[in-house]
């Protein structure tokens, strides 16, 4: 599924998708928090307003599944899944 974006999509260990642009939104937003990062992979940990750690992991393109769409937003792409 190669829509030729240049941005990371991330899987969360909840299982949800989300794109760098919306993992910057909750920070901004005050949702999420960041914690560390590995610089080797681009996986990343957040922590959120419930005290819970999440891992969050880069996606391939091709790698995602056929049910996420990403769409352009002011902000930059946003995840659906459908």
């Amino acid at each position: 599924m190669s829509q030729d974006i240049e941005e990371t999509v991330y899987r969360s260990s909840t299982g949800e998708f989300v794109t760098e642009s919306q993992i910057w939104a909750r920070f901004e937003a005050g949702d999420w928090t960041p914690c560390c990062w590995d610089t080797e992979t681009g996986r990343e940990w957040v922590g959120t307003t419930d005290d819970e750690l999440l891992a969050l992991s880069p996606v391939d393109d091709e790698r995602l599944p056929a049910y996420v769409r990403l769409e352009r937003s002011e902000r930059g792409y946003v995840v659906h899944s459908e």
